[in-house]
């Protein structure tokens, strides 16, 4: 018999934690500025301390702080904010040059708590590493202050922008929850990959045990129909979907590219062509609620975290953006 929920399962950091799942807007979302401008100058002039990032949401946590013109060097995937496309690359996931972060000389260099392999190579080297939490939400957060101290304990004068980030963070995602609770929960599925353009589904990555998805999904008035399933990013079948029957699919895309004009047209239907493919049988489908999703914050646990709850909110529960400001 063919398994509705197939066992294999694997962390996706594609995007979410690749560009990754872990788990991400600079300091400028919460200052005024444009959310693509970049906070940090890349003319800036580089002070005594110099980090090290290893990931997307650790890079673009660093800007937001303050911290930008501490960083020394960012993994192949950081594109965010645009200053760092002229920083040096180390590699990306498990696969980092370790002489080249070795001849940056590092005060400490920022590794995700899931990466076991980096940060004994760096050991034997006499290399610091700083873990940081960005597969929850409240991660995130906390990843805000810790890096701060960190970076005061190497460098007393540096910025301590984390615990007001955090703070004006807390207020914006509490707005999103209180609007989103006046409406009943949303039942949700979220595709973190799968192969687009084929005219079916097929099999998908979903968000499964996944703290992160699970908490933004419930802060916007949302209910994961496969919290239970085994794994953070199970792969479920087409008849899975259908049995799991969400009210709204989530179908993110992790090409790192913010598509625009007649091209987001495109990309959006043809993603919708796929899930077409399974009729009326589930009610997103049969509803109309399929939902494309191609922004870089969706797949990027961080600063930026709060844009993808407000815009899960509004697409979750359209009636928002009529009745609330």
């Amino acid at each position: 018999m063919k398994r509705l929920f197939p066992r294999q399962t694997r962390k996706i950091y594609v995007g979410f934690f690749l560009a990754l799942l872990c788990a991400f807007f600079i300091g400028s979302l919460f200052s005024g500025r444009s959310k693509n401008e970049p906070v940090e100058s890349p003319d800036t002039p580089r002070k005594s301390l110099r980090i090290v990032s290893t990931a997307p949401s650790i890079t673009e946590t660093l800007f937001a702080v303050g911290l930008g013109d501490c960083v020394a060097a960012v993994s192949d995937y950081c594109k965010y904010p645009e200053s760092v496309s002229e920083l040096p690359k180390i590699g990306s996931l498990y696969d980092y040059n370790v002489e080249a972060i070795a001849e940056l000389a590092p005060d400490f260099v920022v590794v995700l708590k899931e990466n076991e392999v980096l940060p004994p190579k760096l050991a034997s080297l006499g290399i610091e590493t700083f873990s940081v939490d960005h597969a929850s939400l409240e991660g995130v957060l906390e990843s805000f202050e810790s890096l701060t101290n960190r970076a005061k304990e190497k460098r007393p004068d540096a910025p301590e922008r984390g615990a007001a980030l955090r703070r004006e963070m807390e207020t914006r995602i509490e707005k999103v929850r209180s609007n989103a609770s006046k409406y009943p929960k949303t039942k949700s599925l979220v595709a973190i990959y799968r192969q687009v353009g084929r005219g079916v589904v097929g099999e998908a990555h979903i968000a499964g045990r996944n703290p992160y998805f699970n908490s933004v999904l419930e802060i916007a008035g949302g209910e994961n129909v496969a919290e239970n399933l085994t794994g953070v990013a199970p792969i479920v079948s087409a008849e899975g979907i259908v049995e799991l029957n969400p009210e709204v699919v989530l179908d993110l895309s992790t090409d790192g590219v913010n598509y625009e004009g007649e091209e987001l047209r495109r990309k959006t239907e043809e993603r919708v062509r796929d899930w077409q493919s399974l009729g009326d049988a589930v009610d997103a489908v049969r509803n109309k609620r399929v939902y494309p999703i191609f922004d870089d914050f969706a797949t990027v646990p961080g600063p930026r975290s709060v844009l993808f709850l407000e815009k899960l909110a509004g697409l979750l529960h359209p009636e928002l953006s009529r009745t609330d400001d």
